[in-house]
């Protein structure tokens, strides 16, 4: 595991937007018997647009093909973000704490999509995420309270 930079992280968005297969929701026996093969990305940046606001993003990734889970909260307009383009016919999950409540529940469209979604908190309270494949007991998910956001 290791944590980026925010140009580091851009570019890691930037290659695995292009040309990525995915999807996720409810655990498949090939999920828990080959979460081996996943790595993990944790980041978090000071949001140029939102004083005072830290963004953070979380990513699982195959470590043997391009395929993979992302979410990210935007401190700027709170926006969610989740990138699932894991190909395994479930959508994937995005667990969202703000302050002392959560987690909100937040899924994806399905395999190969991305998803945004407008939200409303109070500024200056700390956030953390979870990505997970998907919601089932076999899924691949991130650690929550790896990197640290505020709104």
């Amino acid at each position: 595991m290791r944590l980026r930079t925010m140009t580091a992280a851009a570019a890691a968005l930037s290659v695995a937007a292009v040309g990525m297969v995915g999807g996720a929701a409810g655990a498949a026996p090939a999920e828990a018997a080959a979460q081996s093969d996943w790595g993990y990305d944790y980041y978090a940046w000071n949001d140029p647009e939102d004083a005072g606001g830290v963004s953070v993003a979380e990513m699982a990734y195959k470590t043997t093909s391009d395929e993979y889970v992302h979410g990210r909260f935007r401190a700027y307009g709170e926006v969610l973000s989740i990138w699932d383009y894991h190909d395994n016919d479930r959508r994937s999950v995005v667990r969202l704490w703000v302050g002392g409540s959560g987690p909100a529940v937040f899924y994806s469209k399905g395999d190969n999509t991305y998803r945004e979604v407008n939200l409303s908190y109070d500024e200056g309270q700390t956030v953390y995420i979870q990505t997970c494949t998907s919601d089932g007991s076999g899924a691949v998910c991130t650690e929550k309270k790896r990197v640290p956001g505020k709104s």
